[in-house]
């Protein structure tokens, strides 16, 4: 028979299902990372424990259904540590130029989760503290699980392919935030660029590339007609100066919305990391 649970595991359970992914505490205790240990005036090694009283606070980004589950089984949160930034690099970080950031809609003003900074703490100790509600809806819960997907799961792209695109990237980042130019609309009309190889990327002879513009539905563009954002579009992408084995498809540009792809489409393209596309703070307010 299982093992009846004591009256402290089950509060302990009932105060865990409070948590969710994206809550957050401020002025919790410091953030405990390791360094290259050195030896102490008593000559023993210090372990290289380092502990850092700068961060604000810490943002919970295991995923909810790790954070409820019995300590028995998953005795540890992951959580990243929230620093205060400046105004130039929040507006960084809403133009998606700084993707090592997030936002949490009721954190401090000028308070951020710096994804690359994660510490391990123990349930027992997550339930002491008090907790801030970071995500309001399920909109900005959404959000904020695709923003640790996307700086804990880009892909890699070969060098040489970096740097044939660079030219596209700058045109989207200098057109994406701001502007009433016909480019600037049509790349704010699309949600996601993601790139189809025609080849492996480990082939050394030729690799051809066609570029996917998944589209916000028709309601949210700034331009509604598909052919219009591909006239503005198409010419940055032909204009690329391609590196070998890169070249351009037959077919380079297609517009399409999520609807329109199939799921091979999806899972056999990248998302390319233009920053302003994949990145930007859409809906958070």
């Amino acid at each position: 028979m299982p093992e009846e649970k004591s009256e402290s595991d089950k509060d302990l359970l009932v105060r865990l299902a409070e948590w969710q992914q994206g809550d957050f505490s401020l002025n919790c205790g410091d953030f405990l990372f390791r360094d290259i240990s050195e030896r102490t005036e008593d000559g023993e090694d210090d372990g290289g424990a380092v502990f850092d009283s700068e961060v604000v606070g810490f943002a919970v980004v295991s995923q909810t259904c790790e954070v409820v589950r019995e300590p028995a089984r998953v005795p540890h949160v992951s959580v990243c540590s929230m620093v205060t930034v400046d105004a130039k690099r929040i507006e960084d970080i809403e133009r998606g130029q700084a993707p090592r950031y997030g936002f949490l809609s009721a954190a401090p003003e000028g308070a951020v989760v710096d994804f690359s900074r994660t510490m391990s703490v123990t349930k027992k100790l997550l339930v002491t503290w008090k907790r801030h509600r970071g995500c309001k809806d399920e909109q900005q819960q959404l959000e904020f699980a695709s923003a640790l997907e996307t700086y804990f799961g880009r892909f890699a792209f070969p060098d040489d392919f970096v740097a044939s695109v660079a030219s596209l990237r700058r045109a989207i980042l200098s057109k994406h935030p701001k502007g009433e130019s016909d480019l600037g609309k049509a790349v704010r009309s699309i949600r996601e660029l993601r790139v189809y190889p025609h080849a492996r990327w480990s082939n050394k002879d030729s690799i051809p590339i066609t570029f996917i513009a998944i589209l916000d539905d028709e309601e949210k563009r700034e331009l509604a007609d598909r052919d219009e954002i591909k006239r503005h579009i198409s010419p940055k992408i032909n204009g690329i100066r391609w590196i070998a084995p890169f070249s351009l498809s037959e077919i380079g540009l297609r517009l399409a919305t999520l609807s329109d792809l199939t799921a091979a489409d999806y899972l056999n393209s990248y998302p390319l990391d233009v920053n302003s596309l994949s990145f930007a703070r859409r809906n958070i307010t």
